[in-house]
């Protein structure tokens, strides 16, 4: 079908509308991105992975929050996740590892592509330890991601996450970050500490051979539940942020628990 309209006509009015939109799309997207380095000059040299998983889930409350019409959240997301992800590279390569292990391993390579980024390095190790040996072993510049630790359907390899080796790991991130449901589907396994974005979940890890979880909770001050148990450990969700390195868990050992450990928080709009 022949698609040309005559100079003037309604559609090349239109058609010419939307050139210059897209000339000022990519003039504006430049100048985020030098704005960008700027920041990124100001600040101290530092060690450690680029990314502020609690930064980057404020900046996408408010920019939904703030989207009009037509722009729907998950275009919204989508378009910032590749701003943000192109931003991060231009500081520092990150790599992705995948470890899924059970489950369906496209599903995942995807969730960890949307969030990262087209260009970002993505590849598949198999099974969760891998991925997350590969994370602990290069700290500044490789985080992990695997299915939700307490997911059913995926296997229970999340007691590893007790072993010395993944001790700097901690979850900074919940993926998708517009899910459904009370947990996410997917974590991101990185050598950094989260921030707080507001609305957060944390996720500790400790070792209850006598079952004093529910009372250590109350003890303590803190909401939560039990999301998974592979005696005598035990993964349990808190309602609210709660950093690594937080005296109120530490409080949780005086009232019953051993070894607790704060795996991580995450945040979702």
């Amino acid at each position: 079908m022949n698609d040309q309209s005559p100079p003037g006509s309604a559609l090349e009015t239109i058609r010419a509308e939307i050139d210059g939109i897209d000339k000022t799309l990519l003039s504006l997207f430049a100048e985020r991105l030098r704005v960008a380095d700027k920041l990124a000059g100001l600040k101290a040299p530092e060690q450690g992975l680029p990314i502020r998983p609690g930064r980057e889930v404020a900046l996408l409350r408010r920019l939904v929050a703030e989207a009009p019409a037509p722009l729907d959240r998950e275009f919204v997301v989508e378009l910032w996740r590749a701003m943000i992800a192109a931003s991060v590279r231009r500081q520092r390569v990150i790599d992705v590892v995948v470890g899924g292990g059970r489950g369906d391993p496209s599903r995942l390579f995807d969730i960890a592509r949307r969030h990262f980024g087209a260009r970002t390095r993505i590849k598949d190790l198999g099974e969760p330890q891998t991925a997350l040996q590969k994370a602990a072993e290069n700290p500044d510049s490789v985080v992990a991601v695997t299915w939700w630790p307490a997911a059913p359907s995926v296997g229970g390899w999340w007691p590893a996450l007790s072993e010395r080796r993944f001790h700097n790991l901690h979850i900074i991130a919940g993926l998708p970050l517009l899910g459904v449901g009370d947990e996410p589907e997917a974590a991101v396994f990185a050598a950094s500490n989260n921030e707080e974005a507001g609305s957060d979940v944390s996720v500790l890890l400790a070792f209850d051979p006598h079952h004093r979880l529910q009372r250590a909770l109350n003890e303590s001050g803190f909401t939560g539940k039990e999301l998974a148990r592979a005696e005598p450990r035990v993964l349990v969700r808190i309602d609210g942020f709660v950093a690594v390195g937080d005296p109120r868990a530490r409080a949780l050992e005086s009232s019953g628990l051993d070894s607790v450990r704060v795996l991580g928080s995450y945040a979702r709009i």
